[in-house]
């Protein structure tokens, strides 16, 4: 094959062995199509293989989890529709009925509100307890171990036994807590701690946050161990002082950690229950009724399922909902 190259340096291939070079070509794009041809297929048919292996390989997670999750689910919608007066009771449909009887409950709406208040008190005081302790014992070089697991213990305590200690803790007459304020002289501050309707609260979510701060505070610590030294060192040489450094140093680089015992404390808040139950019931007076505690009597004291459906509905919401607006805080204060 005779090549000539012109003036500016293209090659040029003369007419005679134009059909052969496009022949040969034709044929290196016939193989290479072939090529992709069959590696399309050789992919296509792997990645069929793999789904239908992964498929196989997940199918008993997915039975469980429709048969506990969304069958459950499917039939709290439907049982809100009707009225059902106990499980061995055939329901009715009635419609919106359950939903309106709901919204004129005020029960319901004390309950909502005492919900946001438990999840405020809940965050607060276990996410900053936990805070605070894992900046002190953090600072501890031989006594550490001794304190986080001294601290960390009550977590592993169940609910229902914390509720009957603090209870105990709260007796008016017999209670630990009167019992030490009258000995210290404060016996001004001696209260029914649990019989006052403007403190009930309160003092309940004391209890549930005694049992979850240990919890918090061991995720503090571990924050508080990947924040990098030298910028400690770096703020030490611009004469920073102890304050300034939690402020500008400490605080910022727990920011991702604080975000995730925020959330970790909303949804243990959400499942405030046992804790109430026990020790209040949801009185005096509804001042510590839930959301949760709500649908448990409903359901298996006054066995009005289907009101109670709709307040499981609610409670869904309301989850949902708080989870998507922190969701966008936080990628908002990620930025």
């Amino acid at each position: 094959m005779v090549i000539r190259q012109t003036p500016g340096s293209k090659v040029v291939a003369p007419l005679r062995d134009a059909p052969a070079v496009a022949g040969h070509t034709g044929g290196i794009s016939t193989r290479m199509s072939e090529r992709r041809t069959a590696r399309a297929v050789s992919t296509d048919g792997s990645s069929d293989g793999d789904a239908r292996t992964a498929l196989w390989l997940m199918a008993p997670a997915l039975v469980l989890y429709a048969v506990f999750t969304l069958l459950p689910i499917a039939a709290t919608f439907w049982l809100s529709f009707n009225s059902s007066a106990g499980f061995n009771t055939s329901a009715s449909f009635v419609g919106f009925d359950n939903y309106a009887k709901a919204a004129h409950d005020p029960i319901v709406w004390k309950s909502l509100v005492h919900t946001f208040l438990w999840l405020a008190y809940h965050v607060v005081m276990a996410g900053g307890l936990g805070l605070l302790l894992a900046l002190a014992v953090s600072r501890l070089r031989i006594t550490q171990v001794f304190f986080r697991t001294a601290f960390f213990l009550p977590h592993l305590v169940s609910l229902a036994v914390v509720g009957v200690i603090w209870a105990n803790i709260y007796d008016p007459f017999f209670g630990l807590l009167n019992t030490a304020l009258t000995r210290v002289g404060l016996d001004a501050f001696t209260q029914g701690w649990l019989s006052d309707p403007a403190l009930v609260l309160f003092s309940v979510n004391v209890a549930s946050s005694w049992q979850g701060f240990g919890l918090y505070m061991l995720l503090f610590i571990a924050g508080l161990q990947n924040i990098d030294r030298s910028l400690y060192d770096a703020a030490e040489v611009d004469g920073a002082n102890a304050f300034q450094k939690l402020i500008y140093v400490t605080l910022p680089g727990l920011r991702e950690v604080t975000t995730f015992v925020v959330s970790l404390a909303m949804i243990n808040g959400l499942k405030g229950f046992a804790t109430v139950f026990v020790m209040t019931n949801g009185g005096p007076f509804y001042q510590s009724e839930l959301i949760t505690t709500y649908i448990y009597r409903l359901a298996f004291q006054s066995q009005d399922h289907g009101l109670a459906a709709v307040l499981c509905i609610l409670l869904s919401l309301l989850a949902i909902t708080i989870t998507i607006v922190f969701n966008r805080w936080r990628a908002r204060l990620s930025q």
